[in-house]
């Protein structure tokens, strides 16, 4: 396998397939142990984020006799010896579901919890913030229910009282001077006020105590274990035992570990894992059959009810949808939403629902997430191991959401769903999703991943990729509408457990990982996959370590969102690394590989090429999957984040310079249906100029980041307002000329667009009843609209006369504009209170105020918010743009960016924190010491 780009170590390592995740957004998250570590591929060297779990209270679902301990659907929980829970599966959001419209990160743990996390843009810390517990979610539903069980009417009850169920949360610690005094306390403590409790080891306690000294110890506050609590891999539910209807004390709780052997005793026992914090809204009991005062007891239950319970809470993997978007508008919600699949052990998948926020917001982080239950699937007879999306559109009006699903028994299923009737799905037990197929795979073996896409060259189909525990890879095309399916093929791909499957190109490229350490690259030719050479050469700077040589197992990889870079993540093997400096730190690494170079082709002839030098035939693969990838971006639909387009061109432009202007003349010269005489990149963009007005606004966006970020990256980024910006070498003026002047060209395109579309809406409100005004809060409403109309006074000899017109018809409303919107002309300095005047979209200076008697004054320089072009509060977090360096407190409307030509206006419509210059999303500034994103 090639060496790789770039290398970030980990100070844990993995444990399961698929432990890697990067989401769009350009960050990359890697399930690493017990934590989540994530990183920024833009500036690996940089701060990271964390996630770090800690155990939770249990869910009570019931006691079981103490003769039922050895019950063989007990003894996975009787013998657990997992000392923490370790992260088994994570997946990404797309953008705009967070409160900062970034992304979220379900996580799963092996304890069976699913979290949701969001970003820590407002706490200013490394640790990521929880936002909603699933599981919870999940367990009430459950508790409804009665976790689907025909009647509960055992009067034989249990109680557990919530100090006893507080003390099965992890341990906070006691430390002592003496280290022979170090113990174990297990507090009392609420996971509502605390989601982050520490968890450290204990020493100098005997392991080897009776149950009666477990007992006594317990109420003392000491745990007889040297790891206290136990979490369970294969069972997460509190397991209690007893041998009649009594009230079990704290101090009759012991890990599940020392039950077999104290399985006989006269004692009164109760075993439990760690799980979730108890609702205590909804009791499991009909409340006639409770006694008075003892609202806090259990139901006895039978170790399959047990069993079966627990299965249900218990999940395995998580995965999102994509996007989807609903042509049912409902007041005050947005209609794009995507779907949470969580796969357990029951063989069921919950579905969750979630809309986007109303709105965003940088100052704060207290909107509330509020997931939906909109589906159980009895998808499969033992667990759920692999979940995949796509979504597959057979016309604009008949959008099919296909979800395949794989177990460990080795099926695998495709089901569909309607968007619509998604969208209107509010309850569990009307399930929208149907069974296409149940797919009969070759040689049956658990199922580790799979992987679904809609190939580019074939629209109406799907193919899906199944990786095995066998090793094995096998491959299916199928046509959902026409409900055929046909095998692609079973190949021998690897030794051990294939732990990754990533599509490429549209579905063009298959890419392979395994626990043999392996990485392998796959071409789909016909009906069939060809095995090909993984990508090996690359512009920059090649590291010569082969970190395979020191690693053991491959966990997980992924691809860029642009599809040029892959990460894959490996554990080290410690006997091969140097016990003092690198076992204890470095357990795994995160390794980034360019495949913009792979092949699209089978078996190409390499013969008499060098092993080092692009050749001929490299170049040309570089070039076809850089022009997808730029193309792929052209969609408004899919999130702008060409950070590895622009990297890739930047290394290509040191080396190659005429391969990036020959790419960027293809690329450009693709969107004019007339033939371009021109023959050179430079000659080419006066025309581009002067046809802007029929370019998309996506496309636009695109070439200023071009322009900014690759073609005059050595320029101050921050420069605009007009300004052509200068290269720092007097050599490179005459190239950067061109490009300077093609950007100033395209910001004053879009803002005559942001301009107009404001204009319109309010027009369009002032043609309406007088009553009809716009609703401060709800949808968006345009702002700025005197300074935008003093904008258009100074550049009335720039901007297109349409504009003009749009600007005399404004004045003509007169004194009436200021009922249909916010209208304030009158501007004054946050510092000093002074007058100032409007003389630029971007900057502005206040007048001052005179300091001496020799006429002096003291002038303060502000922003300007880059889509109303108010003046920008000194006091209030604002918008940043990490490409032109714009700030802004206000936002523009989700159409202004999707829009293929100027805008007809429109007020209907949510608003979305994306640079109207860049076309990025908007973040929060954050210091330089924390993680941010970086799309470009």
């Amino acid at each position: 396998m090639a060496s790789h780009w770039q290398a970030v170590p980990l100070v844990a390592s993995p444990s399961y397939p698929n432990s890697i995740a990067w989401s769009n957004e350009n960050l990359v998250a890697v399930a690493s142990g017990h934590i989540v570590t994530i990183v920024n591929p833009a500036l690996l060297d940089g701060p990271r984020g964390l996630i770090t779990l800690s155990p939770n209270k249990p869910f009570p679902i019931g006691v079981v006799q103490r003769e039922d301990l050895l019950t063989p659907c007990l003894m996975p929980t009787c013998l657990s010896r997992d000392t923490r829970p370790c992260v088994r599966s994570i997946s990404w959001s797309q953008p705009g579901f967070a409160s900062n419209s970034g992304c979220l990160l379900a996580v799963c743990t092996s304890e069976g919890r699913i979290k949701l996390y969001r970003a820590p843009f407002c706490e200013f810390r490394a640790e990521w913030v929880e936002v909603v517990d699933i599981s919870d979610l999940l367990f009430n539903y459950f508790e409804r229910t009665n976790f689907g069980e025909k009647s509960l009417l055992s009067t034989s009850f249990a109680q557990v009282s919530s100090s006893q169920l507080s003390c099965l949360t992890c341990n906070k610690e006691t430390s002592a001077s003496s280290k022979s005094s170090k113990k174990r306390v297990i507090e009392s403590q609420d996971c509502s006020s605390s989601k982050e409790p520490t968890f450290k080891r204990n020493v100098g306690i005997n392991h080897h105590k009776s149950l009666g000294e477990a007992v006594n110890n317990g109420a003392n506050g000491e745990d007889s274990h040297e790891d206290g609590w136990h979490d369970s891999d294969d069972d997460l539910m509190a397991l209690s035992v007893t041998d009649k209807p009594v009230a079990a004390s704290t101090e009759s709780i012991v890990r599940p570990c020392s039950i077999i052997n104290q399985v006989f005793s006269e004692e009164v026992v109760e075993v439990s894992s760690n799980n979730a914090m108890v609702s205590k809204q909804i009791s499991p009991i009909p409340e006639g059959l409770l006694p008075e005062g003892r609202q806090n007891y259990v139901p006895m239950i039978t170790p399959e009810q047990y069993a079966s319970r627990s299965a249900l809470l218990s999940a395995l993997v998580v995965v999102w949808s994509p996007v989807l978007q609903s042509s049912r508008i409902q007041p005050g919600f947005s209609n794009r939403y995507t779907i949470l699949a969580v796969g357990g052990k029951s063989g069921k998948i919950s579905l969750w629902k979630l809309c986007e926020p109303e709105r965003y917001t940088i100052e704060h982080g207290r909107v509330s997430v509020d997931p939906m239950l909109v589906g159980l699937i009895q998808a499969h007879n033992s667990w759920i191991t692999a979940i995949s999306w796509e979504m597959l559109a057979a016309c604009p009006t008949m959008s099919q959401l296909i979800l395949a699903t794989g177990s460990s028994d080795g099926s695998v299923n495709i089901w569909s769903a309607d968007v619509e009737d998604l969208a209107s799905s509010s309850e569990a037990n009307k399930i929208s999703f149907s069974l296409i197929n149940e797919l009969t795979v070759a040689m049956p073996a658990p199922i580790s991943t799979i992987s679904l896409v809609v190939p580019r060259h074939s629209q109406e189909n799907i193919v899906l990729a199944i990786g095995k525990g066998s090793g094995s890879l096998e491959a299916w095309i199928c046509n959902v509408f026409g409900k055929k399916f046909h095998s692609a093929g079973v190949y021998d791909a690897h030794d051990q457990v294939v732990t990754g499957l990533a599509w490429a190109f549209g579905g063009g490229c298959l890419y392979s990982c395994s626990q043999d350490n392996s990485v392998q690259s796959w071409v789909l030719h016909g009906d069939y996959l060809h095995k090909v050479t993984f990508p090996s050469k690359f512009p920059g700077f090649r590291n010569s370590t082969n970190l395979s040589l020191v690693s053991d197992q491959c966990f997980g990889l992924a691809l860029s969102p642009g599809g040029l870079t892959i990460a894959v993540v490996r554990s080290f093997d410690v006997n091969l690394l140097h016990q003092m400096y690198q076992a204890r730190t470095q357990k795994a690494v995160i390794e980034f590989f360019w495949a913009g170079g792979q092949s699209l082709e089978i078996s190409p002839d390499n013969t008499g090429e060098s092993a080092l030098a692009l050749s001929e035939r490299d170049l040309s693969c570089w070039e076809s999957n850089i022009l997808w990838s730029l193309q792929y971006f052209e969609d408004a639909e899919n999130p702008l984040v060409p950070w590895d387009s622009v990297a890739a061109l930047l290394e290509f432009k040191k080396s190659s310079p005429s391969f990036v202007e020959n790419l960027l003349f293809k690329w450009i010269s693709g969107w004019f249906s007339c033939h371009l005489s021109d023959d050179s990149i430079d000659k080419m963009l006066p025309h581009v100029v002067s046809m802007l007005s029929e370019i998309s606004s996506r496309k636009i966006f695109l070439l200023n980041i071009i322009c900014r970020r690759l073609m005059m990256s050595d320029a101050q980024a921050d420069m605009h307002n007009g300004e052509r910006l200068k290269s720092s070498d007097p050599k490179n003026e005459g190239k950067f000329a061109p490009w300077s002047d093609l950007l100033i060209s395209n910001e004053l395109e879009l803002q005559q667009r942001a301009v107009s579309f404001a204009f319109r809406a309010v027009l369009s409100h002032a043609s309406r009843s007088s009553s009809d005004v716009f609703e401060v809060g709800k949808k968006w409403f345009p702002v700025g609209v005197a300074q935008m109309e003093c904008w258009v006074l100074l550049n009335a000899g720039l901007v297109r006369n349409q504009l003009n017109v749009l600007g005399s018809e404004l004045r003509g409303l007169g004194s009436r504009i200021s009922s249909i919107c916010e209208y304030g002309k009158e501007e004054t300095c946050s510092f000093c209170s002074a007058p100032v005047p409007f003389e630029s979209a971007d900057v502005a200076w206040c007048e001052g105020h005179k300091l001496d008697s020799s006429g002096s004054k003291e002038r303060h320089r502000l922003s300007r918010c880059a889509a109303s072009m108010r003046l920008c509060s000194v006091a209030a977090p604002m918008w940043f743009c990490i490409c032109c360096h714009r700030s802004a407190m206000d936002t523009m409307p989700k159409t202004f960016f999707t829009m293929s030509k100027p805008p007809l206006g429109t007020d209907d419509d949510f608003c979305r924190p994306l640079c109207p210059f860049c076309g990025i999303l908007l973040q929060r500034s954050m210091p330089e010491f924390l993680l941010s994103p970086s799309p470009v």
